[in-house]
């Protein structure tokens, strides 16, 4: 267990988080954009003083391993990490226009699971590595 300090706290606090894409619309199907898909949310994550230990970016979904201090709430980090992430993917994806015209690319809700006594952060690991496994 390790356990993360800001100025204020001391937390050991892991999420399990997944969104999908809007309409479930298969728009991250090239294994390139996938890692970039990857890298921008580890990127936005780390702004704001979160971290993701793992995540799986498929062709019409996201899940992640996310830890994040005790000020963010579970709400909060997706929101920040969809909203954030859409504005970036539309900069550089042009294409996406063609798919989303509304600006929005995820869907309005996401799943959240605490990591505890009845689900480990291994076990997330190892679920977020077989999704990705299944892709085809």
């Amino acid at each position: 267990m390790t356990i993360t300090h800001t100025a204020h706290a001391r937390y050991d606090l892991w999420y399990h988080l997944a969104w999908a894409t809007k309409y479930r619309k298969q728009i991250f199907t090239d294994e390139k954009v996938q890692v970039e898909v990857a890298a921008l949310l580890r990127d936005i994550a780390a702004h704001y003083d979160m971290r993701i230990e793992e995540i799986g970016v498929l062709a019409d979904h996201v899940h992640l391993l996310l830890t994040a201090p005790p000020r963010i709430a579970p709400s909060r980090a997706a929101q920040i990490l969809k909203s954030v992430s859409t504005r970036h993917l539309f900069r550089q994806y042009r294409w996406l226009k063609n798919h989303y015209w509304g600006g929005e690319i995820w869907v309005a809700g996401y799943f959240v699971r605490s990591v505890g006594p009845s689900l480990t952060k291994e076990q997330i690991v190892s679920y977020i590595g077989a999704q990705s496994e299944d892709v085809s």
